[in-house]
C-alpha cells in the first residue's frame, strides 16, 4: 500500500502517482496568471520533446479538457474535411471507439478490422489506399489497452506517409512509456492523456500535431468545446484554456513531467515498465496463467490474462478479494475470450509487482481455484533435457540485464584474418536480441544473425529493420543454412550450453554432440584461414566468478555439466580440423554490466533473468536464496559477502574467450 493507504492500481490508468505528484494539487492557482501561463507553455514545450520533435520541426502541442477520449474526439471531428473520408484500422474496442466517433460525425468511413489477439498488417493497409482514393486519413491505436497489443504504428504510418494521407494515432496508453518519434513514424496527429505513461491525473488530454495539416483544417470542425484548431489558437495568441481549465491536474501534470526526467525519459521509464512486464510474465507462468496475446506482440504496459479453466474461478469474487487486500487490477474488455488485465504503468516497481503475486496466489488457494496447467519452471530434479528460463518472456527486457562482453577481443580477432574489417561477412550464432551485432555492426561490413528462440528473434530483426547490411534469421546453429566458405567470422557468445550436452563432461570423446555438429557446421561456411570466436565460461568460473553464485550451489552444480570444460573445447576444435586454439580471459567484464553488484538484484525475477542459472533452481532452492539475501542486507553482512566474494572473480573473471582458425 501507499503512504497515503491508497490501493496499488495495475491498471493502464487512473494509476499509482507519486507522493509528489499529489502534493503539487495541493494548491491554488489563477487560471489567467502569469504564473499558470507560463507553466502551461512549459508543459506544451516538454510534451513535444517527450515525442521526439519541436515547434522549430512544424509540430505543436494542444491540450484539451477531458479524458483521452475527449482528446481522440476533438482530433476525429475537427480535421477530417466533410468530404474527407476514414480508414479506421482496428484490433479492439479503442479502434471500434473512433468507429463509432466517426458515425456519430457523419464521417464516411471504411474499417480493417483483425482478431484481437492479431496485429493489422501494412500492406493491407496499403491495399485499402491504392484502391480507394478518397480515402484521405487513416487512424488506428498504437497500444490496444483493451488486449495490450502493441501495433505496428511505425510499419503503417510509413505506408500512410508514401501514399500521401493523414495519419492519426491513438497513443493513449504507450506516449511516455514506449519509444516513439512522431516524425519518423510519420504520425500527423497523436492523441494521449494526462494520467497514463507520464503519470499525472485524470482531466486533460493531449494532442501532438503536425502545424501544416493543423492549420489545414481551418473549417473542418464539427463543435464548439472540441475544436483542436480554435483551442490551439486560443493557447498561442493567450496562452490560455478558451474554457475553464483543470488548474491542479495541469500542477500535477508539470511535476509529472519532472519525474519522468529524473527516471531518464521515456527510455528510462520504458525499462522499468519492461521489468515490471517481465516480472509479471514469469510469475503469472509459474502458476499457469496464460496470456491472450502471443508474447512477441505484446506490450510492456498491460496484459491480458485468459481466465483458468477451474469452475471455482469467479472473476468478480477474484477482483473484490485482490481489492480488500490492496490491489486493483482491471476486468476484460474483449469480445472474443474471458480474460482479465495487470497494468505495468504508473508508480510501481517490480516490488510491487512481486508483491500482487504474492495476493494472487494466496486468493487462488482461498478460492479452491486449481490452475490445471500449472508448470514450475524451476524443475525438483535435473536431466539433459533441464528447461531454461522462457526466453520469449525475458527477450523485451533480455538488453536490460545482459551486456555484450569482449567486443574488441572479437574485433581484433576478426581483425586477423586477410580480409579487411569493412570487408568482412560475420555471422553471429545464436545472436538473441542482436546486442553483439549492434557492438559490430559499423566496424563489420555485413552481419547475419541466426537465433532460434523466437522472442529473441524477433527483437532482433526489429533492432535491424532499417539496415540492410544485418540480416536475421530463426533456427539452428547445428544446421546452418549457407554455402561452404560463406564467412569470414564467425561469434558465439554464451550460446552452447543451451544444446543438448548428451553425456556430461567427463564421458568419451563423443560428448557434447550438438556443439561437435556446430564445430563442423561452423568450420565447413568458414573461409580459409576464417575465424571462429566462442565466448563460454569455465567451471571455475561458474562457481567463483559470480558473487551469487554461492547463494545457489545446487543450481550451480546442474549447470556447470551443461558447459564444455575449456580443455573439451580444444579437442574437439582439433577434431574438428580448426588450429591456433586460443584463450583470453576478460577478467574485468561482467555479464550483467552495471547491475551486477546490486546487493538487492536477486530479489527482482528481471534481475535473475540475467542468467540462466537462476532458472535451474527448485522452488525451496530459490525461497532460501532469497531469504539469504533478505537477512544479509538487513543484518549488514552483504558488502563482505560480495566484497569476499568479488576477490574470486579478480582473479578469474566470469567468461573465456577461447578462438580457433580454419587452416
Amino acid at each position: 500500500m501507499t503512504p497515503q493507504n491508497d490501493k496499488l492500481l495495475f491498471t493502464p490508468g487512473p494509476l499509482t502517482t507519486s507522493a509528489a505528484v499529489k502534493e503539487a494539487m495541493l494548491r491554488d492557482v489563477g487560471s489567467r496568471d502569469a504564473e499558470f501561463v507560463d507553466l502551461v507553455r512549459e508543459i506544451r514545450q516538454e510534451l513535444l520533446g517527450v515525442a521526439g520533435v519541436s515547434q522549430a520541426d512544424g509540430y505543436e502541442a494542444i491540450l484539451i479538457q477531458g479524458s483521452g477520449t475527449f482528446g481522440i474526439e476533438s482530433v476525429i471531428s475537427s480535421v477530417i474535411p466533410r468530404d474527407g473520408k476514414l480508414l479506421i484500422v482496428i484490433n479492439g474496442a479503442y479502434g471500434k471507439r473512433i468507429r463509432d466517433m466517426a458515425e456519430r460525425h457523419g464521417i464516411a468511413s471504411v474499417v480493417i478490422e483483425v482478431k484481437e489477439n492479431t496485429p493489422p498488417d501494412p500492406q493491407q493497409v496499403r491495399r485499402s489506399l491504392t484502391d480507394d482514393s478518397e480515402i484521405t486519413h487513416v487512424a488506428m491505436v498504437h497500444c490496444e489497452t483493451s488486449s495490450g497489443i502493441l501495433n505496428p504504428v511505425h510499419e503503417i504510418g510509413a505506408v500512410v506517409k508514401e501514399l500521401q494521407r493523414t495519419f492519426i494515432v491513438d497513443a493513449m496508453s504507450s506516449f511516455g512509456g514506449i519509444p516513439l518519434n512522431v516524425a519518423e513514424s510519420g504520425i500527423d496527429f497523436l492523441v494521449s492523456s494526462a494520467n497514463k505513461c507520464i503519470e499525472g491525473v485524470p482531466g486533460f488530454s493531449l494532442v501532438i500535431a503536425d502545424r501544416a495539416k493543423l492549420l489545414a483544417s481551418d473549417g473542418a470542425a464539427r463543435t464548439v468545446s472540441l475544436d483542436l484548431l480554435a483551442q490551439w489558437k486560443g493557447l498561442e495568441d493567450s496562452g490560455q484554456f478558451r474554457f475553464t481549465p483543470p488548474t491542479q491536474v495541469l500542477l500535477a501534470f508539470h511535476q509529472a513531467l519532472r519525474e519522468l526526467d529524473d527516471e531518464g525519459g521515456v527510455a528510462g521509464r520504458a525499462k522499468r515498465y519492461a521489468a515490471n512486464h517481465a516480472a509479471l510474465l514469469c510469475g503469472m507462468r509459474r502458476m499457469g496463467f496464460r496470456e491472450y496475446v502471443p508474447a512477441e506482440l505484446q506490450s510492456h504496459i498491460i496484459t491480458s490474462f485468459l481466465f483458468p479453466e477451474d469452475p471455482n474461478f469467479e472473476f468478480k469474487k477474484f477482483y473484490q478479494r485482490l481489492s480488500d487486500k490492496g490491489m486493483v487490477i482491471y476486468p476484460g474488455k474483449l469480445t472474443e475470450v474471458d480474460c482479465f488485465r495487470i497494468g505495468n504503468i504508473g508508480r510501481i516497481f517490480e516490488s510491487d509487482i512481486e508483491l500482487l503475486l504474492t495476493t494472487i496466489e494466496s486468493t487462488l488457494l482461498e478460492m479452491n481455484v486449481e490452475m490445471s496447467d500449472r508448470e514450475s519452471s524451476r524443475p525438483t530434479k535435473t536431466s539433459d533435457t533441464v528447461e531454461y528460463e522462457d526466453y520469449d518472456n525475458t527477450s523485451g527486457n533480455y538488453d536490460n540485464t545482459r551486456v555484450p562482453i569482449g567486443v574488441p577481443i572479437i574485433l581484433d580477432y576478426l581483425a586477423s584474418t586477410p580480409t579487411a574489417l569493412s570487408e568482412q561477412t560475420v555471422l553471429d550464432a545464436g545472436c538473441g536480441t542482436g546486442s553483439c551485432l549492434s557492438e559490430l555492426r559499423g566496424p563489420v561490413g555485413r552481419l547475419y544473425g541466426r537465433e532460434l528462440n523466437t522472442g529473441m528473434q524477433q527483437v532482433a530483426k526489429e533492432r535491424f529493420a532499417d539496415d540492410p547490411a544485418v540480416q536475421i534469421e530463426q533456427g539452428s546453429i547445428t544446421e546452418l543454412p549457407f554455402d561452404d566458405e560463406t564467412f569470414d567470422g564467425i561469434v558465439c557468445n554464451q550460446v552452447l550450453h543451451h544444446l543438448d550436452p548428451g553425456e556430461s563432461d567427463d564421458a568419451d570423446s563423443e560428448s557434447f554432440p550438438n556443439v561437435r555438429s556446430f564445430f563442423r557446421e561452423a568450420f565447413r561456411v568458414l573461409r580459409p584461414h576464417g575465424v571462429l570466436v566462442i565466448n563460454t565460461s569455465s567451471h571455475q568460473q561458474h562457481r567463483d566468478g559470480f558473487w551469487w553464485a554461492a547463494l545457489i550451489p545446487a543450481a550451480i552444480d546442474r549447470m556447470v555439466p551443461r558447459f564444455p570444460s575449456i580443455d573439451r573445447f580444444e579437442k574437439i576444435s582439433q577434431q574438428t580440423g580448426f588450429v591456433g586454439f586460443e584463450t583470453v580471459v576478460p577478467v574485468s567484464e561482467a555479464l550483467q554490466g552495471e547491475q551486477y553488484l546490486d546487493p538487492a538484484g536477486p530479489l527482482s525475477a528481471a534481475w535473475r533473468a540475467g542468467d540462466s542459472s537462476w532458472s535451474l533452481t527448485t522452488e525451496e532452492e530459490l525461497a532460501q536464496a532469497l531469504d539469504t539475501v533478505t537477512s544479509k542486507l538487513e543484518d549488514g553482512s552483504m558488502a563482505a559477502f560480495q566484497e569476499e566474494r568479488e576477490q574470486l572473480r579478480a582473479k578469474i573473471g566470469q567468461t573465456t574467450f577461447v578462438v580457433a582458425r580454419k587452416p
